[in-house]
This record gives structure tokens, C-alpha cells and sequence, in this order.
């Protein structure tokens, strides 16, 4: 006598609407406003912070208005360390959205082992979007 295999059948579950995760409110994206080399690599606290570093990191943008050398510099931060400034040439726009009160932040696009401290960080600028 030969038995047949038997057929298992899946069963449907129906879903409890009390199991279901919830929903978050979808947050806008910030939007991408400049994307440029960190200055000062050498000058500051960033070698000290190379081996800390990653790609995706979220920096701290603030004006410094005292700086004798730039009017309009930007200064990077990341956990109370100074890690350098935006380039002189190209912080005209991010220092008119933060003297505006616009919200920015910087995060670490790229890190390269280079001998050029130039060349080192390049970072993404965004804006938080209106609302």
C-alpha cells in the first residue's frame, strides 16, 4: 500500500489594522545647494578626525562674522571640533542663506586619500525645504 503525499495549503491570514505599523508623515528632502571642497584641511582639527570620518556625515554650517581674513566665512563643524571652512570663492550663496536665517547643513560627499588637503573632504550643502 502506497500512501500519497499530502498537500499542504497555505491559509490566508487576514490583517488586524491594530498590527499594522504606522505610518510616518513624509518629511521633504532638503535640497542640494552647493557642492565643494572643504578649506582648511590642515589648519584645523579635520587631519586630527580623518580616521572618524565617513562618507554621509551631517556637519554643522555657522557663520563667523568676526574673521578678519573672510567677511563672508562659513565655518564646519562636527562635534564641537572645527573641522575648516567653506572655500572663500564659493561661500557667497551659503553665507546669504544662513545671514537669511535659512537652515543648512553639510554632509561629507567624498573622502580621498590624497596629498592634495584639497582634495581630501568634498562636501554636499543642503537647505531645509519650505514648508
Amino acid at each position: 500500500m502506497t500512501t500519497k503525499p499530502r498537500t499542504i495549503q497555505a491559509t490566508r491570514t487576514p490583517l488586524l489594522s491594530v498590527y499594522r505599523r504606522a505610518q510616518r508623515p513624509r518629511v521633504p528632502a532638503w535640497n542640494l545647494v552647493q557642492r565643494l571642497p572643504l578649506a582648511g584641511f590642515d589648519h584645523h582639527a579635520a587631519a586630527r578626525l580623518w580616521p572618524y570620518l565617513r562618507t554621509g556625515q551631517a556637519l554643522i554650517l555657522s557663520r563667523e562674522l568676526s574673521n578678519p581674513v573672510d567677511p563672508r566665512a562659513v565655518r564646519i563643524t562636527w562635534l564641537g571640533e572645527q573641522l575648516g571652512y567653506l572655500p572663500r570663492a564659493d561661500n557667497t550663496l551659503a553665507a546669504g542663506l544662513l545671514d537669511r536665517r535659512i537652515p543648512l547643513i553639510a554632509r561629507i560627499h567624498t573622502l580621498r586619500l590624497s596629498q592634495d588637503p584639497w582634495e581630501r573632504i568634498e562636501l554636499d550643502v543642503y537647505a531645509e525645504p519650505k514648508t
